[in-house]
């Protein structure tokens, strides 16, 4: 029984050996990059970031271009090691001059990003090109982008289109939003708002947000489905509940305005309040209102004018800046000095995110 059982473990050992030694001859990989692999992610050997680290270097200084993108991130970033933002940079730029498509994705974000150097979006757009063309998604949605927008490159949305239905058909969402946004607008392609809606909806669900709040606003309007506005408050609050500021403006709006969405000022000054720690001027304005009159959110004049300030400092229309300021104005007039000096102060706490944030103790059940 003994020497069957040694038997085996021999047989076990050597089919384990040779599966190794299989997967080394197959793997794209060279061997110290896939010890230091083995290193940073605890697999066979105990997790140890700072012998990945010295692996990795082995191999970068071979000339490895994933030798070279791994060391730099790890250095940029101080994983294990001390950080060096300039050596690890350094290392991640050779890599993507070797041709690594991540190290070439990194510069261009880098080179959108700025940081120690101004934004280079030209640069950006030519290191993209370089990972798109490897089939890298994240860059062909970035290059699409750029595209679209104009930066770093002149507009095209042809190649706009062409990128983003690369990046999509690898299931970024991202990029198969903008797809949305293309065949919505019928730029660098022909107009399909339906096919628009199938697209925002994968995007959607794979969890982009302004999927979500660009399908609130085509249920709402009957763009490219049929109108129904349930749907759009349900899209509109998903948008909402993953930080979209218009999306949270929007479902404010709706629930105070009246018409196709019944009142609720309660729920519209949840959200309107959301937008404003956000920096949403017109949130804000939307806000004083309530406050001012009392509508699902406890009256109070002095809270009112003080918010109305903060508001007026940013950027409105001067169709609502202007009454906006004369009433603040006449609203003031009939203060003491007293209630000035408090508004003054309220004035300080509601320019900080933080302070508006007090007010949801002030928003009320009752419509």
């Amino acid at each position: 029984m003994r020497r069957f059982l040694i038997a085996l473990f021999i047989c076990i050992a050597g089919f384990v050996l040779f599966s190794f030694s299989v997967t080394l001859w197959r793997s794209p990989y060279s061997l110290k990059v896939l010890i230091a692999s083995a290193y940073e992610d605890g697999l066979v050997v105990g997790r140890n970031p700072g012998k990945a680290a010295e692996w990795y270097l082995s191999a970068a200084e071979k000339g490895d271009p994933v030798g070279q993108y791994k060391r730099g991130i790890i250095q940029y970033y101080g994983r294990g090691i001390d950080a060096d933002r300039p050596e690890g940079l350094r290392w991640i730029n050779e890599s993507a001059g070797h041709g690594n498509p991540h190290a070439q994705y990194y510069m261009g974000v880098a080179s959108l990003v700025g940081g120690d150097s101004p934004s280079d979006f030209t640069q950006a757009a030519q290191w993209f090109s370089k990972a798109a063309e490897q089939g890298h998604a994240k860059a062909q949605r970035r290059l699409a982008m750029l595209y679209h927008n104009g930066e770093g490159v002149e507009v095209n949305n042809e190649q706009a289109f062409k990128w983003a239905s690369k990046a999509g058909a690898q299931g970024d969402a991202e990029a198969l939003t903008l797809l949305g946004t293309l065949y919505f607008a019928g730029e660098g392609t022909s107009a399909n708002p339906g096919h628009a809606v199938e697209l925002l909806t994968q995007a959607a669900n794979a969890g982009d947000s302004l999927a979500c709040e660009l399908l609130g606003a085509a249920n709402l309007n009957g763009t490219g489905t049929p109108k129904d506005v349930l749907a759009a408050l349900q899209w509109y609050t998903r948008a909402a509940d993953h930080g979209r500021v218009n999306a949270q403006y929007v479902l404010g709006y709706l629930y105070s305005n009246g018409g196709e969405v019944a009142v609720n000022y309660p729920l519209a000054n949840h959200w309107l309040l959301q937008a404003a720690i956000q920096g949403h001027a017109v949130a804000k304005i939307n806000l004083v209102i309530h406050l001012d009159k009392g509508l699902g959110i406890a009256r109070n004049t002095l809270k009112a004018c003080a918010l109305l300030r903060v508001a007026l400092k940013q950027t409105l229309p001067n169709d609502i800046a202007a009454p906006m300021r004369v009433e603040l104005e006449e609203e003031e007039r009939t203060l003491s000095p007293q209630q000035l000096a408090e508004v003054v102060a309220l004035e300080s706490l509601y320019s900080t995110p933080a302070g508006l944030r007090g007010l949801q103790g002030a928003l009320t059940s009752g419509q």
